[in-house]
């Protein structure tokens, strides 16, 4: 029996391909490496999809994450679609995976396979690492990766410390820590001087801050006498 008409029904699916090895490079969206192994897994899941699915529209990647290599992906279908599709995605997936070593040379693991449908927890298929929070946009239901305070993505890969990005990030020997909840902090004491600022920019030396001590104990003093005075 066919649900009811709406927007268009999205699966989301892992899998996980033993002989494969997982390299940095597949964290970035835009390395060669991750093209060409996006483009492989199209090639050899789309077909296969249209001809055993009734109205698949179209496959997504939407990562790979390591171990060894695990392909996250989310599949569309038009409306209507029969009740159970995920339970058929399933059985046509597992299907797949006994026979994609035989044709293709890629060993999958059946039992790794997952199979959701769009109701499932959207971050549950995003690649984040430790140092990032997975968030979803409450208007386009979109999840992704947001780096905690300190921490950086550059070129899609996942979250670096500025303190390992950014290595001139503490000036004049500043050592730089990452607090959790507020990000990157850098500042070296001396015996008698220290530097202050966000990246320990500026130099405080004892002189000046005994000098400015005392400026600040002699008007208030001088303050004072004026008001006793008075």
């Amino acid at each position: 029996m066919p649900v009811n008409p709406g927007r268009a029904l999205m699966v989301f699916f892992s899998l996980r391909v033993t002989n494969m090895i997982f390299s940095e490079d597949l964290f970035n969206k835009s390395s060669p490496e991750y093209k060409a192994l996006e483009q492989r897994f199209l090639e050899l899941l789309v077909p296969y999809l249209q001809s055993n699915l009734s109205h698949f529209e179209n496959l997504e990647i939407l990562n790979f994450r390591n171990g060894s290599i695990v392909v996250n992906s989310r599949m569309k279908f038009g409306r209507p679609v029969a009740r159970g599709v995920t339970t058929t995605v399933y059985l046509i997936l597992e299907d797949f995976c006994n026979t994609a070593y035989q044709t293709m040379n890629l060993a999958i693991d059946k039992y790794s396979l997952d199979v959701e449908s769009d109701q499932a927890d959207p971050c549950k298929f995003q690649a984040c690492n430790e140092y990032a929070e997975c968030k979803v946009n409450r208007w386009s239901g979109e999840a992704e990766c947001v780096c905690n305070a300190g921490y950086f993505s550059v070129d899609g890969l996942p979250c670096q410390s500025i303190c390992e990005l950014q290595t001139d990030f503490c000036l004049n020997d500043g050592k730089c820590d990452i607090i959790p909840g507020q990000g990157a902090i850098c500042c070296r004491v001396g015996e008698n001087w220290w530097y202050r600022g966000e990246h320990c920019e500026e130099y405080v030396s004892e002189p000046l801050v005994v000098g400015i001590a005392i400026a600040s104990v002699a008007g208030f003093l001088f303050v004072a006498s004026g008001v006793l005075f008075f």
